[in-house]
């Protein structure tokens, strides 16, 4: 009887940290937006975009974030006032963009869009500074030609004008418009998990990676992880190595899986820069190679503050369920991404290289 309790209590303490536990299901947009507080916009160009995720705790004020960035050619904005030992503690949106480091201008609009609101770090007199950090890769799905616009100030406004908290529009959309992910299109991918205790972990992925999705026969690495039927229309891809196309060459400045995760608990700083850094490990998992150094490879946390860390339970046991969870919603995302992604006059999708694979969709 005592070996039964034990094991049993065993049983539920594995659950707990590795965040799978039974009855763990998606939210019901299977999406980032089932977050409370968490809300999306895309800006669509012709071959390039901006993506932007709004943040709100209840009383309408920003939330605590945090970040890693593991690639080699980051192009970023604010992410150092998310470090811990700096002063503000609060976020209001993020910016996924392409455009390079001209991508970075989308951000300014974001601001004014949140500023318009009233919406911002209150600097005295009525005034407010809206803190938007940013991360934009480079599109490449542009035929070897360079981009026929940038994301700017309006892209990055319309997106903000354009988030909702519904359904999340994923593929070839916002930031993933001119993504590629190894040879084939490359895109906006979200999930959601809703654990047993209330924890609900949200992800959004901009999937333009230097390194494959799929591996030499073709399957998408990740696609195991997937919850119940999430995946159930792919099958095996049938081992079809010359099928497999050649990846895009990389180097600096030349791609980027930069990805939004987002909790329902209540975060600090420093929880939310460790789930950051345990939720990378999701691209990882399910791109081979990651965080090469042509790649910029940036991931946010974000907590909305509607379930108190404390009622929970022990901390730093929680912080390794949302982490592990987060992880598992990264990679699961970015299978959405590549299965939503559609075939550009110079960029195969997925399913368009793999129709075996893909073959039950329709």
């Amino acid at each position: 009887m005592r070996f039964s309790r034990l094991h049993a209590v065993a049983l539920m303490l594995i659950a707990l940290i590795t965040g799978s536990a039974w009855g763990a299901t998606p939210g019901q947009n299977n999406a980032i937006t089932d977050v409370p507080g968490i809300s999306v916009g895309h800006f669509t160009g012709a071959d390039t975009g901006t993506t932007v995720v709004l943040a709100a705790s209840p009383t309408g004020a920003g939330v605590a974030g945090g970040v890693t960035q593991r690639g080699g050619s980051p192009v970023t904005r604010e992410t150092d006032l998310m470090r811990p030992d700096n002063m503000v503690e609060t976020m209001n949106a993020i910016v996924l963009s392409g455009g390079s480091a001209y991508g970075l201008a989308a951000a300014s609009g974001v601001m004014q869009c949140l500023e318009s609101r009233g919406v911002g770090f209150p600097v005295g007199g009525g005034n407010v500074v809206p803190i938007v950090p940013a991360a934009v890769s480079f599109d490449r799905a542009s035929c070897g030609r360079p981009a026929t616009s940038r994301p700017d100030f309006t892209a990055g406004l319309q997106a903000c004008v354009a988030a909702s908290s519904g359904a999340v529009e994923q593929g070839n959309v916002g930031a993933g418009t001119g993504a590629v992910s190894g040879g084939v299109k490359g895109g906006i991918g979200s999930a959601s998990v809703v654990l047993p205790n209330g924890i609900i972990v949200g992800a959004i992925v901009s999937v333009n990676s230097e390194g494959a999705a799929y591996d030499d026969d073709g399957d998408l690495r990740a696609a195991s992880l997937g919850l119940g039927h999430e995946f159930r229309a792919l099958t095996r891809a049938g081992g079809q190595r010359h099928r497999v196309p050649q990846s895009l060459p990389g180097g600096p400045l030349r791609s980027g899986t930069n990805a939004v995760v987002a909790t329902n608990v209540t975060l600090t700083k420093s929880q939310a820069t460790k789930i950051a850094e345990m939720a990378d490990d999701g691209v990882a998992r399910a791109i081979s190679p990651a965080h090469t150094p042509g790649d910029g490879d940036t991931l946010f946390v974000l907590g909305t503050a509607r379930l108190a860390m404390a009622s929970l339970g022990d901390e730093h046991a929680v912080v390794t369920q949302i982490g592990s969870a987060a992880a598992n919603a990264v990679s699961r995302a970015i299978v959405h991404a590549l299965l939503a992604a559609k075939s550009t006059a110079c960029q195969p999708s997925y399913c368009d290289t793999f129709r075996s694979a893909c073959r039950n969709r329709h």
